[in-house]
Parts: structure tokens; sequence; C-alpha cells
């Protein structure tokens, strides 16, 4: 016969304990603008290399998916893709 060693059951008060959430708070510290200045600095090192085609890809992915009104895509950039 095989014995089966049963798990302690927690009861609703301890469960509610643990997942207490009470003097944490969070908060986003990571950079908004990171996809952007990403894609951006392959832009300008994929120009820099002579890769043209990529450069140009990217440029167009960076002016489609994350630049906006506030954040324009810099002059230099169009400028080091030529």
């Amino acid at each position: 016969a095989k014995t089966v060693a049963e798990s302690p059951k927690a009861t609703a008060a301890e469960i509610e304990e643990l997942c207490a959430t009470e003097g944490i708070t969070f908060c986003d510290e990571s950079d908004p603008d990171f996809d952007f200045k990403s894609v951006l600095s392959e832009v300008m090192e994929k120009s820099s290399m002579g890769h043209w085609k990529g450069a140009t890809r990217k440029l167009k992915s960076l002016t489609k998916k994350y630049s906006t009104s506030d954040r324009p895509v810099p002059r230099e950039a169009y400028l080091a893709v030529l």
C-alpha cells in the first residue's frame, strides 16, 4: 500500500496574509523612450557601417512604430541614411 502525504491546507486568513501587498509600492522606473533610442542607435550604427538597406528599414520601423509628435525622428537619422 502506498502512503500519500497530504499537503497542509492553508486557511483563507493565512492566504490573505501571504498575498498582502500593504506597504509595497510598485513603480515602473524603466525608460519610456528605451525602444525609440534603441532603434535610433541601430539606424545610426547600420548607416555608419554602410549597411544602407538595413539602416533604411530600421529608419522606417522607427518612424512607423516609435515616432510621435512629441518625439520625432531626429534630422541626423535621415541624413545618416542618405
